[in-house]
């Protein structure tokens, strides 16, 4: 099972490590978003521990590499299209935010060393 990692919501915590358990409004705005992708990953632990089916769930961060859209409104294309036109980039808020980037390979690669391992539960 593969998502992005919006399954933290609007994390207390900044960056966030391996063992921490999300903060998920569950009457937000965006609330259903977020509980659908922990429901994914409860249905997918359900399997793994009832049916003793072998899982694996990775959570996605923000992918960038060749061929992606350079309209796409996500972060780096954002920034690609505006240093391309030569134009500032665009920060919002203070500039303190922090984001995890991956570039694609990098993505391939640790996908395919989750399926060939061992571990079982949230990966990222």
């Amino acid at each position: 099972m593969t998502k992005w990692c919006t399954v933290y919501g609007d994390p207390l915590e900044h960056p966030q490590v391996e063992t921490y358990w999300e903060n998920v409004n569950p009457i937000g705005v965006r609330s259903c978003y977020y509980e659908g992708k922990r429901t994914a990953e409860t249905l997918t632990m359900d399997y793994h521990r009832g049916l003793n089916i072998e899982v694996r769930i990775a959570r996605i961060f923000n992918t960038y590499g060749p061929r992606m859209c350079i309209d796409d409104g996500r972060v780096v294309s954002n920034f690609v299209a505006q240093a391309l036109r030569k134009e500032p980039l665009t920060v919002y808020g203070d500039g303190k935010q922090t984001r995890s980037f991956q570039y694609v390979s990098d993505l391939v690669e640790g996908l395919m060393r989750l399926m060939e391992g061992d571990h079982v539960g949230p990966f990222e």
